[in-house]
């Protein structure tokens, strides 16, 4: 027998490899002696992608980095959160063991420290580092998906967050959503690496890293974003979905502990001579009350809680919907544009649960969890979008998963090309607001470096931002000026410390009126129907003054002999309507309806003397930036309201910036009168 030559020798035939799930789906036909292909166009879409996607990774990277510098951003925000963090961040610097931020999460905060510890108060700076996280995070959402789901959906979800007009516009402000991006992206990096190495078992000997790294990853979530405390029972809801029960355990555990050692050794060991149990306290109080600022309105019941789920829902979804270009501003916000949301991440989950794809059951995970409890928790009059923006790109991966996964079908396929025109069409109208906002912010940038730090401000800010540099310059850097932005005056005087006055303390009708505040006669008259005269006599005894959204307000005094027999038989005399006991009082305004409250002028004049509190700013400040309107944000006018019904002549105004007209700033010196003890009312 002949021996075989190496070309007539038959190659072993190759075993074939079981097809991974990610992995584009081939149809096989046999045509004369040729192996053709027939590939469905999604998948062509996918082979495309894949073999370009370092290319298509650095035109989403490239895109977010230059649309962030044409809308960069080199003054503060007018709505103060930004600066509100950069004085946070100047005051760890300056003692980092002396000083606790309580407001929010605290994370970001301390790492403008670093930064301000070096470059001072470099608003460009700052800003800088904004965008550089917003990249970051883009570039770590990208790696942590890489492989795990498919191209067609991953890059669409990354191109449509780089080229979003909020994202942007954030990119160059000193707020936390560019932080919170970047640690989102390395968190679910972390996730998915434990998820793939515990396939097998927990396995704590090999993988206690992990575990450690995941833990550390979910509490510096929780640092940065307070309603991110739910990150907890997302990771280990995820797990038991997966019926991997120790490494469930395990990955709680783990978070806990880095709770643990934060609130039982760091807290007290470098900051617990600060005594802040009271004001982390104070922030659950505040989700809890009717009225974040009002806790006069008192605290919100079921019923207010469910009411004020739904509504946060209607209102963030359909900002959801503008934010992505799907949305007109000018349209109203409704329910269904929160049914359309559920129905189209519903059929994302549907088609993940079905086919095993545990990434997006990952990521549809944290959304629905994050947006549940960001729902609860915030108040329904912030409604700010960039509270939800962060979970755009992983919104956009359920979604775009469900939406090629429902094409893949046999009897839609032929429909398939729609996939990527629709995603081309949502893409271009992003592309376009984007060139819009750069357009329009150009002029603006050039202005504020070419030195004008004002242009681009309403005149209502830049008089109170003159104001504030004219208090800074003028007034004994040791007098305590308060005014309504404190943290803004901050940054634009350089660091010269504001007292803020965030809102007017506030009470219930029925503790404003508790009989024990009223220890000899009370009275209680409505200012309506009072004399000028009886008014002025009845000042010195005055309690709390009830405001009253049915009515004008109405007066509180406390009487002794012989002065009570006195004034109360004038009023009579006189026709007028007042009311002998609290409880009187009290059923008359709740007979009126509407929100009412109460506020006690001495507590307030005490705050400002304890505080040590010399002067006061008050500006034309607009509840409505868009346009000059006689409405302004009136939380300084009515502090000093309150105490001037009680004490006129405390506040005497010193110095004005901007005509009467031109909505102006105005400084008031602080007089404490003599008759005032510093007794606040309980």
């Amino acid at each position: 027998m002949k021996k075989q030559t190496a070309k007539q020798q038959k190659k072993p035939r190759p075993q074939s490899q079981p097809r991974r799930k990610d992995q584009p789906r081939f149809k096989e036909r046999r045509k004369g002696s040729k192996i053709a292909e027939k590939v469905d166009f999604l998948d062509k879409l996918e082979k495309h992608l894949a073999k370009r996607r370092l290319l298509y990774l650095l035109l989403c990277l490239a895109a977010a980095l230059a649309f962030s510098l044409l809308c960069f951003n080199v003054r503060i925000s007018e709505a103060f959160d930004d600066a509100l963090y950069i004085e946070a961040g100047y005051r760890w610097a300056a003692g980092f063991f002396s000083y606790y931020y309580t407001a929010t999460a605290p994370l970001y905060c301390m790492f403008l420290a670093l930064p301000i510890a070096i470059f001072g108060l470099n608003l460009i700076m700052l800003k800088s580092f904004s965008v550089l996280f917003f990249v970051l995070g883009l570039l770590f959402l990208y790696l942590a998906f890489k492989g795990k789901v498919r191209y067609a959906t991953l890059f669409p979800a990354l191109f449509l967050t780089a080229l979003n007009t909020l994202f942007i516009s954030m990119a160059s402000l000193t707020y936390t959503e560019p932080f919170v991006l970047m640690l989102s992206g390395l968190f679910f990096m972390v996730w998915f690496k434990l998820d793939d190495a515990t396939g097998g078992g927990a396995n704590l000997r090999k993988n206690w890293r992990l575990f450690l790294l995941l833990g550390l990853m979910a509490f510096l979530l929780y640092l940065s974003r307070n309603v991110a405390a739910i990150i907890f029972v997302v990771v280990f809801a995820y797990f038991l979905l997966y019926k991997k029960y120790l490494t469930a355990v395990c990955a709680l555990a783990s978070s806990l502990l880095f709770m643990l050692l934060h609130q039982k050794v760091a807290m007290p060991l470098c900051w617990g001579h600060l005594n802040l149990g009271g004001r982390f306290a104070s922030q659950g109080r505040m989700m809890l009350q009717k009225d974040a600022y009002n806790p006069g309105m008192g605290q919100e019941d079921f019923a207010g809680m469910v009411t004020r789920f739904f509504e946060n829902a209607k209102i963030y979804a359909s900002q959801l919907f503008e934010l992505v270009g799907l949305k007109s501003d000018a349209s109203p916000k409704s329910y269904l544009f929160f049914a359309a949301l559920l129905l189209l991440a519903g059929l994302g989950v549907g088609y993940a649960a079905a086919k095993r794809q545990r990434h997006v059951m990952a990521a549809a995970l944290y959304v629905v969890m994050f947006l549940a409890a960001t729902f609860i928790s915030l108040h329904t009059f912030w409604s700010q979008s960039r509270l939800i923006m962060i979970y755009i790109p992983l919104i956009a991966v359920v979604v775009l998963y469900g939406l090629a996964a429902l094409l893949k079908h046999k009897r839609v396929r032929w429909l398939q090309w729609s996939y990527p025109a629709g995603v081309l069409l949502l893409l271009a109208v992003n592309l376009n607001s984007a060139v819009e906002a750069a357009k329009k912010n150009w002029p603006v940038l050039r202005k504020n470096l070419a030195g004008n730090k004002y242009y681009g401000f309403t005149p209502d800010w830049v008089n109170y931002f003159k104001m504030s540099e004219w208090a800074a310059e003028n007034l004994d850097k040791d007098k305590v000026i308060a005014c309504r932005k404190a943290p803004m005056s901050f940054v634009y005087t350089q660091g010269r410390s504001f007292r803020g006055i965030s809102g007017v303390p506030t009470v219930e009708v029925d503790s404003a009126l508790r009989t024990s505040n009223y220890r000899h006669g009370f009275i209680g008259v409505p200012s309506a129907g009072m004399f000028q005269h009886t008014f002025q006599a009845l000042q010195p005894y005055m309690v709390a003054v009830l405001l009253c959204d049915k009515a004008s307000p109405y007066f509180a005094y406390d009487v002794g002999e012989p002065a009570y027999s006195l004034y109360a038989n004038d009023m009579k005399r006189s026709g007028t309507t007042f009311y002998t006991s609290p409880e009187e009082l009290s059923s008359a305004i709740k007979q009126l309806g509407g929100v009412s409250f109460g506020a006690y002028p001495d507590s307030l004049l005490k705050s400002l003397k304890d505080s040590n509190t010399s002067y006061v700013i008050n500006a034309s400040l607009r509840a409505n930036s868009a346009q000059k309107t006689d409405n302004t944000i009136s939380t300084i006018t009515r502090y000093m309201g309150y105490v001037e019904q009680k004490y006129p002549g405390t506040f005497r105004k010193i110095h004005q910036i901007g005509g009467d007209d031109s909505e102006p700033a105005m400084i008031y010196e602080v007089h404490y009168p003599e008759s005032f003890e510093g007794n606040a009312t309980p």
